[in-house]
């Protein structure tokens, strides 16, 4: 693989790790991170850390506090080396939950990802992910909260490739 299709490879996974945070098709990490992947993210105040074949459930948890997600990811700055790279990204991210009164809340949180690739089986894969979002307004609530298990905005087949009849 060339460095030019090398490099737009990787600055899509970053559009693909967006849809599938804010459209909570977690199945989707599974072509982000590799299974061994090594996340560290301090969001806001908090702080976890996981692999990636446990990222789907860790995220999932949270986000189903979330009515409605947008993950705002800019450019990707990449350093490639044979089947190595290493990107950093910036992040805007926006959270909307629904508290159970129906009143509305919202945390942003603004940062960055550090991510460290590896070219496995054919493709390029996140294998080591330092994510710090230093910068927030609003705070996440995890308690008195609606819970949305499935996107709470508009239906799957409104945003779903797979259900497109001709």
């Amino acid at each position: 693989m060339n460095e030019k299709t090398s490099r737009q490879c990787i600055a899509e996974i970053y559009s693909l790790y967006a849809r599938a945070i804010d459209e909570k098709r977690f199945e989707l990490l599974d072509s982000i991170f590799s299974e061994e992947a090594e996340l560290h993210y301090i969001v806001g105040s908090e702080e976890f850390k996981c692999c990636g074949a446990e990222a789907g459930s860790y995220f999932k948890a949270f986000l189903d506090l979330c009515f409605w997600t947008n993950h705002l990811i800019g450019g990707a700055c990449i350093e490639e080396k044979d089947k190595y790279a290493f990107s950093t990204a910036r992040v805007q991210a926006v959270h909307q939950q629904i508290r159970d009164d129906g009143s509305v809340s919202r945390w942003v949180i603004r940062g960055s990802y550090h991510d460290h690739f590896e070219f496995i089986d054919g493709r390029w894969l996140i294998v080591k992910r330092y994510c710090h979002t230093p910068d927030e307004e609003g705070k996440f609530l995890s308690t008195g909260v609606q819970s949305f298990p499935e996107v709470g905005w508009t239906s799957n087949e409104k945003i779903s490739f797979s259900t497109f009849s001709s």
